[in-house]
């Protein structure tokens, strides 16, 4: 049951490995000093805020448009859509 187990882990670890190298992202920044590090981090943070202001900003919008379409369809060409759950 041993020498099963071992080879089922190496195994494992072979493909986590092939994954890694063909993921590969991490690679160069594990080669930067360790100075840099801080700054990195920083970086990715700001980056993270950046890409969910843009996200919310984006909601934002489509949600102030759906609301414009719908004052318009209702109060100027007085169409009116009802959901009616089925009988």
């Amino acid at each position: 049951m041993n020498g099963l187990g071992a080879d089922l882990w190496s195994g494992l670890v072979d493909q986590w490995d092939q994954l890694r190298s063909m993921i590969a992202f991490s690679g160069p920044l594990t080669a930067l000093p360790g100075w840099m590090a801080p700054g990195l981090a920083i970086g990715t943070l700001l980056a993270l805020v950046l890409s969910a202001g843009i996200a919310l900003i984006s909601l934002g919008t489509m949600l102030t448009a759906l609301l414009v379409a719908y004052l318009l369809l209702d109060r100027v060409f007085g169409v009116s859509v009802a959901l009616v759950p089925p009988r």
